[in-house]
């Protein structure tokens, strides 16, 4: 079960549209389509209890989501994540209740994967087999592969140089661990675009992946015995997490699921790509650049919002507001999340958290209000920013190193790690290292094998040359020693 629609409606300018598959925005103002939800066609026939026996996620709330086949819906497991008391962070900012939706624990670390299992449900239920995406973020394009491979279609995912530039290593790893196909630097060719009707297109406009993000508002007013907060502080990259959260809090208020909506909606976007924040400001906005992104939470650095008019007209419905943060804020936010409430996100994700802190600074938040941050995306998925917000670093360095010198040690064999103690002991070349390891080993080999061993030893950056000797006419003598990583793996093994 869940509600019928025939229609799709454009956000911006009202035209509607009868359903088709391959629409994916309004053809008079190219604003993003939504599903024209006829809720009078489930009101009254459901209740809050309705879903109290039904396991958490996402599909909890079928009855206000898309009609689609139950044998064909395609789930991780995605939603049904913790609306965390944070006693500790709460105090430490002089907040009355601070609490935190922690989207980290959903199946690829991302809140996305809400939108993913609806959209991806519907290309199965339709029949399609393969998926296309294009432009998309690094949390997208993992979710997709992923989703993808759950239900065993074919996922090709087209991102530009400018996004492989900033996308996170953690997100292209979980992307090629999925099966993802990968096709960097070019665009969908006219063949891509022209067969496009044998593959269905993901992407965060689809009215259908915009549905499943809504349930991040139900769950938070489930787990508030059916009662919204004071606030809501949402990232905002193309606008749709916050509109859609607007959007379905307002539907439970229709369905009389709660009393009322009263609840300030706030977005978060990064100095200096903050379009949005700047019209609700009445900003002049500076056109983004095609360089290189100059930010660590580069999942809201977005050219075109999607969503961009409808998250605007969210926040001024609910009488909200717009933040601007800049890195060194998200940084100190991030760290303080993680020690305080041991919940580990990625830089786009802590960017609640430090527009939080920025509007309390500003005294532009009550401190008796219960506030609600969204925290959308796991740290992990950004290794190399988990690394910089650490203070000693010198310390993880060294700790990385001796983890690498040991796994290189259980590679390297008896004779190479021979090789290596006795080149510790002194700088020497590859004679001396043979007589040395016939005595060691016991063993009579060619002295050609040493000085294979010595080669494969130097390209591993284990020992390097330091000079080389002509001794009374005899043939030249290449004298070695160890580097630094060749002396952490003698140390480590011992």
């Amino acid at each position: 079960m869940g509600y019928f629609t025939t229609e799709m409606i454009c956000s911006n300018c009202g035209e509607k549209y009868p359903l088709d598959d391959n629409l994916r925005s309004c053809l008079r103002c190219n604003g993003p389509l939504l599903l024209d939800n006829k809720l009078e066609e489930i009101s009254g026939k459901v209740t809050k209890n309705t879903f109290s026996n039904r396991i958490r996620g996402v599909w909890r709330y079928l009855e206000l989501l898309p009609k689609i086949d139950s044998k064909k819906i395609v789930s991780l497991g995605e939603g049904g994540t913790a609306l965390l008391n944070c006693e500790r962070l709460a105090r430490n900012l002089g907040l009355r209740r601070l609490l935190v939706k922690d989207e980290t624990t959903n199946p690829t670390g991302s809140f996305l994967d809400r939108g993913m299992t609806i959209d991806v449900s519907k290309a199965n239920e339709i029949g399609i087999k393969s998926l296309r995406c294009s432009s998309a973020s690094g949390n997208f394009s993992a979710s997709a592969s992923a989703y993808a491979s759950r239900a065993g279609f074919s996922c090709t995912i087209h991102l530009s140089k400018e996004i492989i530039s900033k996308l996170n290593l953690g997100k292209l790893y979980q992307i090629i661990a999925y099966g993802g196909n990968l096709v960097i630097g070019e665009k969908p060719t006219n063949y891509d675009v022209l067969n496009s009707e044998k593959s269905y297109v993901l992407s965060s406009s689809n009215p259908y992946f915009a549905e499943g993000e809504k349930t991040t508002a139900y769950e938070i007013c489930e787990q508030l015995q059916w009662q919204t907060p004071d606030r809501i502080i949402v990232p905002m990259g193309h606008g749709e997490h916050i509109s859609m959260i607007w959007r379905g809090i307002k539907e439970l208020k229709a369905l009389g699921l709660i009393q009322n909506q009263n609840v300030t909606m706030t977005g978060v976007q990064i100095e200096g790509y903050a379009s949005l924040v700047d019209q609700l400001q009445r900003e002049k906005t500076e056109k983004i650049s095609a360089g290189k992104i100059k930010t660590i939470a580069t999942d809201l650095v977005m050219k075109n919002p999607t969503h961009g008019d409808l998250a605007i007209r969210s926040i001024k419905e609910s009488k909200g507001k717009g933040v601007k943060v800049n890195d060194s804020e998200i940084f100190y936010s991030l760290s303080l999340l993680a020690r305080t409430e041991g919940i580990f996100a990625e830089p786009a994700a802590a960017s609640t958290i430090a527009g939080l802190k920025k509007l309390i600074d500003l005294g532009q938040i009550d401190k008796d209000e219960e506030i609600v941050c969204i925290v959308t995306g796991a740290g992990l998925k950004d290794p190399s920013t988990a690394r910089k917000f650490i203070k000693k670093v010198k310390t993880v360095n060294r700790i990385i190193s001796q983890i690498e010198s040991k796994q290189i040690t259980t590679r390297l064999g008896r004779t190479k790690f021979e090789i290596l103690k006795i080149i510790s002991s002194k700088e020497t070349y590859g004679y001396e290292v043979w007589r040395n390891l016939k005595q060691i080993l016991g063993i009579d080999f060619d002295i050609s094998s040493v000085y294979q061993h010595l080669s494969e030893l130097e390209n591993a950056g284990l020992i390097r040359r330091t000079k080389i000797e002509s001794v009374l006419g005899k043939p030249r003598r290449c004298y070695y020693s160890l580097t630094d990583r060749g002396m952490t793996t003698i140390k480590s093994a011992k």
